[in-house]
């Protein structure tokens, strides 16, 4: 019986050149955008709250929820958490075009 070791190989020595790969700044640059739009997000809830306007307090608290979890990084470690996301944004979607449709 043969038994078979697995072990890890870097890319370090696979002979691939990893000169050209910005895989992590671009994963940065788009977490520092996703921070920003929450806290852009955050700063309309809160201007909704003053304002006494309930349903786009709701839709902003929404957006800055999808905001936070897709920018701390739990969607890509949590199924259930990207669909949370997915729903939130859909939710708050729903609830804006409501509200401007209506008024």
């Amino acid at each position: 019986m043969l038994r078979w070791d697995t072990h890890f190989v870097s890319a370090r020595c696979t002979g691939r050149n990893k000169s050209g790969t910005t895989i992590g700044t671009d994963l940065q640059q788009y977490k520092l955008f996703m921070w920003i739009a929450t806290a852009l997000w955050l700063v309309a809830a809160l201007a909704a709250v003053v304002d006494r306007d309930t349903l786009n307090a709701i839709a902003w608290f929404g957006f800055a929820a999808a905001g936070a979890l897709t920018a701390s990084g739990t969607t890509e470690r949590s199924r259930g958490l990207a669909y949370l996301a997915i729903a939130l944004l859909v939710a708050a979607v729903a609830i804006l075009m409501g509200v401007f449709l209506t008024d």
